[in-house]
């Protein structure tokens, strides 16, 4: 008998999941994708953002995929403007774009930490912060940073679109694990699910990297839910933990 690997279902937008995929490989895991959200990019949106990017004293970055999507269409060499960045990830992502150090806090990934970091104190009274993101973000942060004197403005260059699941040839054996990025995901996984696969996910152990989205997922039924900086995190505890993952015989 040999010990199957281990799967991660990874519950994402597949345009986002390859490093997540390439994570789980590294780590000795396989990787499934479910992408009940999917990410199209709003090209009207896009056509305004250079002119407002030219307008911006800081720019705020809301996820690696307002990134992804905006970097293209943007002249980024002038550097000039400050650069936020709301978690570790989007950091990550736009120094590979910019070649320069980002700001991003090391206490958490959302507004509430990004509203911590002092770069806004130092910015002057009336500064325009430029916020990159998708439709439908939350306002949070610009309504803060707008009772500090700072102007806000708003550049949303994806839609998020639901995207019917195909259950057909869907296979629990070896999914030990779910790695999910969002609260809509969350929602948009558990409202399709069919019946026969109801208790399946409602009893699997989800890792996410925010607690909003850990009690979405405890709101669709989900019993295991533990909240981790990463993916990386996520599979790190495997390693200190006795699992007994399924056998395959040997072939």
């Amino acid at each position: 008998m040999e010990t199957a690997k281990p799967i991660m279902l990874i519950v994402r937008p597949s345009a986002r999941a390859a490093e997540d995929v390439e994570t789980c490989l590294n780590a000795g895991w396989r990787a499934e994708v479910l992408s009940p959200v999917e990410i199209e990019a709003d090209a009207a949106g896009l056509e305004l953002l250079s002119e407002q990017y030219a307008r911006a004293d800081a720019v705020f970055w809301v996820s690696p995929t307002a990134i992804e999507t905006a970097v293209p269409h943007l002249d980024l060499s002038d550097g000039i403007k400050i650069h936020i960045a709301v978690g570790q990830g989007s950091r990550r992502a736009l120094e590979r774009c910019l070649g320069r150090t980002v700001i991003a806090p090391d206490d958490g990934n959302d507004s509430e930490a990004v509203l911590r970091l002092p770069v806004w104190d130092g910015l002057p009274e009336g500064a325009r912060v430029l916020f990159v993101r998708g439709h439908g973000g939350r306002d949070f942060l610009m309504g803060r940073l707008r009772e500090k004197g700072l102007q806000t403005e708003l550049a949303e260059v994806y839609f998020r679109r639901h995207k019917p699941l195909n259950f057909q040839n869907f296979q629990a054996e070896n999914i030990t694990a779910a790695y999910i990025t969002s609260a809509e995901l969350a929602r948009s996984l558990f409202a399709q699910l069919p019946p026969q696969f109801s208790r399946f996910f409602k009893s699997l152990l989800y890792f996410t990297h925010h607690p909003r989205i850990a009690e979405a997922l405890k709101r669709e039924g989900a019993e295991a839910v533990e909240t981790v900086p990463s993916l990386e995190a996520a599979l790190s505890h495997f390693r200190f933990r006795r699992y007994d993952f399924p056998q395959t015989p040997n072939r």
